[in-house]
């Protein structure tokens, strides 16, 4: 393993463990037995630190939340199963800690530039749903709206589930809203798109 990533998984599993709001560069060069000049050597800055740890934190410590979009892309169910299977990775309990972080860096990332790396990977995350729809016959425009509501809404719930720790409960509602959601796009259960 090389220095830079020995650095990364230790910061990573800092911000995990403490959260982002209150550590400085050198709180977190501190936390890897580091100092603030290796740190921004390796790294940049603090703000590309803790966006490159993120994305750490989700593809080593929580490997369901991390695939669950690619699967979703070339799953081979009907769209409304695949994407409630989606859901059940993103909202498994054990993804909590990382729901938890990625909200408290989103919010530091929308005030501050440094994090523009990270807001584009963020912005990005709809993609697979456009590509799962557009593989399914949807025109462009269409795969596009469909993807960026489905987001926004999972996000939305993923907060509620964060306040409220009540999984079923926000299970329920969002296999409501999917079902309502899938009707009106056209999707059946038991069907592909519509068109």
């Amino acid at each position: 393993m090389s220095e830079r990533e020995r650095l990364l998984r230790l910061v990573a599993g800092h911000l995990l463990d403490h959260g982002v709001t209150s550590s400085t560069l050198r709180g977190l060069a501190r936390a890897a037995g580091s100092n603030n000049r290796m740190l921004l050597y390796y790294f940049g800055s603090r703000e590309q630190l803790v966006g490159e740890a993120l994305r750490t934190v989700a593809r080593d410590l929580f490997p369901g939340f991390e695939n669950a979009w690619s699967e979703l892309e070339h799953g081979t169910g009907t769209l409304q199963e695949d994407l409630q299977r989606v859901w059940d990775h993103i909202a498994d309990p054990v993804n909590l800690p990382f729901l938890r972080l990625f909200f408290e860096v989103f919010g530091q990332a929308t005030r501050q530039p440094g994090y523009a790396d990270l807001m584009g990977d963020i912005a990005n995350w709809h993609r697979p749903a456009v590509g799962r729809l557009r593989r399914e016959g949807w025109p462009a425009e269409r795969a596009e709206a469909f993807a960026h509501e489905l987001t926004a809404s999972w996000r939305g719930l993923q907060m509620t589930l964060i306040l409220t720790g009540d999984a079923a409960a926000v299970g329920r509602v969002q296999a409501q809203a999917l079902e309502a959601f899938c009707a009106r796009a056209g999707v059946h259960a038991g069907a592909g798109a519509g068109t």
